[in-house]
């Protein structure tokens, strides 16, 4: 199970991804889904359902599914990924998460914390003026009904829902297309 903190030490040493059995792409250990920007739907879309979750306060906020939560990412073949230069920023960046405070958060599970020579990259530009990319994501959605939504799964507790309006927007044709994707995924 994961457990993100928020970022204290930027010195935090890491040791190889090698090292460990891919336990955070897989779906009994990793993660579910990761809430993704606007600017992340052109390239994610092929290969990974975006679908939308309501949050707390009914926001509406896009994400992608990574796993079943029991299986693998179908990505993971011999404890690789099969599309690492095309994989989405949640895995680029992992153990590492950025947040709305525009703080970066650890996944203090990860195995490879603490391992090794290797500081973790903390300049890379996903986590530049996160707050303001969240934002300006939740203002692309934030006009859609809810009526307009319709739930087509549930994975522990948690349900994903498509878009079955008639707004039109680039970010909805990704997710339209991206459904495609979803047999996938889902047994």
């Amino acid at each position: 199970m994961k457990n993100f903190v928020k970022l204290e030490n930027s010195q935090i040493s890491f040791g190889d991804c090698s090292n460990c059995e891919a336990h955070c792409c897989k779906g009994s250990f990793g993660s579910i889904f990761s809430q993704i920007l606007k600017d992340e739907f052109e390239n994610v879309y092929e290969n990974f359902p975006i679908l939308f979750i309501f949050g707390n306060l009914g926001f509406i906020k896009p994400v992608i599914l990574l796993s079943n939560g029991f299986d693998s990412c179908p990505y993971l073949k011999n404890n690789l990924c099969s599309i690492y230069n095309n994989r989405p920023n949640v895995c680029k960046i992992y153990p590492l998460s950025p947040n709305i405070d525009n703080k970066i958060y650890l996944d203090i599970s990860c195995p490879e914390i603490s391992k090794g020579k290797n500081n973790l990259n903390l300049e890379s530009n996903i986590f530049k003026n996160y707050q303001n990319k969240y934002i300006k994501t939740h203002l692309e959605f934030e006009k859609l009904e809810l009526k307009d939504f319709e739930k087509i799964l549930s994975i522990k507790n948690m349900n994903f829902y498509k878009y079955i309006g008639d707004k039109k927007s680039k970010y909805l044709d990704f997710h339209r297309l991206s459904l495609l994707k979803l047999k996938d995924f889902i047994n």
